[in-house]
């Protein structure tokens, strides 16, 4: 479901200092192991779609998602 490089990504970015955003909630996604989830489990390190079991929910996730990434952007102007 959530590519492996998202989260890979993130791990090599992480001890450069750089600040992230774009966390996503991971409740609703029914899912085993990622290695797109933050430390503590509760959320992915961005975007995570799953376009075979819940392609419906893409759309409005895309959505809601970038409206998350536009304010937590202007937060950090």
């Amino acid at each position: 479901m959530v590519p492996r490089c998202m989260g890979m990504l993130h791990d090599e970015l992480k001890p450069t200092g750089a600040q992230f955003i774009g966390y996503w909630n991971n409740q609703g996604y029914e899912f085993e192991a990622s290695k797109a989830l933050t430390e503590d489990g509760s959320q992915f390190v961005g975007l995570a779609l799953d376009e075979d079991s819940q392609y419906e929910l893409s759309d409005e996730r895309i959505a809601s998602w970038v409206e998350q990434i536009l304010v937590e952007y202007q937060q950090t102007l």
